[in-house]
């Protein structure tokens, strides 16, 4: 997940011919399953954070520290085998510590 895109799920899934077997071939074991109205459905997550270098200068980083992060879910739903909807979102955010 950390590696996909709008973009490049959209190669990876067609609606009413991707199967099971491919999504798991291009995503690996999803992070949930779960049954919504007969359909199966894989959720997929991935989230990542990163401390900013001025988090760790003493003084500095009580004023001015934070971190970035980025997340990243894919909802794919099945009708028997095969993709029937899937939804990708994306995003970042800034996460300040600090009085600045």
């Amino acid at each position: 997940m950390k590696n996909e895109t709008q973009e490049s799920v959209k190669t990876k899934i067609v609606k009413g011919k991707t199967t099971k077997q491919d999504v798991l071939a291009s995503f690996g074991e999803p992070d949930s399953r779960s049954l919504i109205d007969g359909e199966e459905q894989w959720l997929y997550t991935m989230y990542n954070s990163q401390s900013k270098a001025t988090s760790f200068i003493p003084v500095v980083g009580l004023l001015a520290g934070g971190a970035d992060s980025q997340t990243k879910s894919l909802t794919v739903s099945f009708k028997g085998e095969k993709v029937s909807t899937y939804i990708f979102n994306a995003g970042t955010s800034n996460v300040k510590t600090g009085i600045f």
